[in-house]
């Protein structure tokens, strides 16, 4: 099967999507399909390829497509020359026959024209629209099918623009497995990485965004107060974000802002850690934020957290429970910093608890691989042709 990706983002790039994208990609290749991914070719600080950047093996194909970066310029609207050029320069690429090319998207208006010109197009849903409703129904309901990452994504989709279930099917985020088969102790681990030997750590990785309850275990880390035993550590986020909060917490001695790491070294903080924490929250300044937070995230780093075989303290939200319950984390209400502390606590006091709810979610992770995610596609959209 000959399957063309389409993703209007900046590859490489230090946010999810662009890990959801490119393991995406290469499951599917390692399935057996003929993958091409299209990107945008714009600004690209990170100095490096797709391959290199994520660690992944070259079994598709990257192809970059000229736009006019209007967002890297800082033009008004420039988004939306960014879209409009990205959309020209893939309806004019060699994309081969519509009888022969499947397209898969996470854009929503080239998969919509090329739909237009006979390809049989399945759109890639990782968040549900909270403006200009009219034009994503009609986006929407053009698409051969839908693939979304929840099932409350899908539910929404059939309630508010009539989509039927038949036209869509769940694959979840995932994790690559190969990447968690460490074989060094947590002590050496800390010692690479330079964490220190001698205090329980506690660990978020990701993005510093108010949605992602970082303010609220910041908060926790500072309510912990003469506890000079635990570390809160954050691993992740932008030189922005990151500077705002060093500045906000500066009082908290407890805590480390370690910065953006590698995707593939990821894994080796998580088993370095005690405790690893979901901190999501129902508050943002985006109130649609607030939503996909509560509601609609199946966010990357539950499944690896899952799969570090660490301990698991996590918001008590719909969008948490989709995935897990009390037999694989240690759930807390969300937005309370007290509690999140209590929880931590729970899990530091009670170790041999602990490692089993940990075990559990470390089995429960074997059905969330990006090979099964493959799977689940493939099977899809075969079975989507064939009908």
């Amino acid at each position: 099967m000959k399957i063309i990706y389409i993703g209007n983002g900046r590859l490489p790039t230090e946010k999810a999507y662009g890990v959801n994208m490119v393991k995406t990609c290469e499951a599917l290749a390692k399935a057996g399909a003929k993958l091409t991914l299209i990107a945008p070719k714009n600004q690209n600080a990170s100095g490096h390829d797709v391959f290199s950047f994520y660690g992944i093996e070259k079994v598709f194909t990257m192809n970059y497509v000229s736009i006019f970066d209007g967002v890297s310029r800082g033009l008004p609207l420039g988004y939306w020359m960014n879209q409009f050029t990205f959309t020209f320069s893939v309806l004019f690429s060699r994309l081969g026959s519509t009888n022969d090319t499947i397209i898969l998207t996470r854009d929503e208006i080239t998969g919509w024209l090329l739909r237009k010109r006979g390809f049989k197009v399945f759109y890639d849903m990782h968040g549900f629209p909270e403006h200009k409703k009219f034009f994503w129904r009609v986006f929407l309901r053009g698409m051969s099918g839908i693939v979304g990452t929840s099932e409350w994504k899908l539910d929404q989709a059939e309630k508010q623009f009539g989509i039927p279930r038949s036209k869509t099917a769940i694959a979840p985020n995932g994790f690559d497995p190969s990447l968690f088969q460490i074989r060094k102790s947590k002590v050496a681990l800390r010692e690479e990485l330079g964490l220190p030997k001698d205090k329980k750590i506690v660990l978020y990785t990701g993005h510093l965004y108010d949605w992602k309850g970082v303010h609220v275990l910041a908060r926790a880390a500072r309510l912990s107060g003469a506890r000079n035993d635990i570390v809160f550590t954050f691993v992740g986020g932008t030189w922005y974000h990151l500077k705002e909060l060093r500045e906000m917490y500066k009082d908290v001695a407890n805590i480390s802002f370690v910065g953006h790491k590698p995707y593939k070294e990821i894994p080796k903080y998580l088993k370095a850690a005690d405790v690893l924490v979901l901190p999501n929250s129902r508050v943002a300044k985006e109130k649609r934020f607030a939503i996909y937070s509560e509601m609609d995230t199946a966010p990357i780093k539950l499944f690896e957290y899952m799969a570090s075989g660490s301990p698991i303290v996590a918001s008590d939200m719909p969008s948490i429970r989709a995935v897990v319950s009390e037999g694989e984390v240690h759930f807390v209400p969300p937005d309370e910093p007290e509690a999140l502390l209590k929880g931590i606590e729970h899990v530091l006091v009670k170790p041999e608890e602990s490692k089993a709810i940990a075990s559990k979610a470390l089995e429960l992770s074997r059905l969330y691989t990006w090979d099964k995610r493959a799977e689940k596609i493939l099977s899809y959209i075969k079975t989507s042709i064939a009908s």
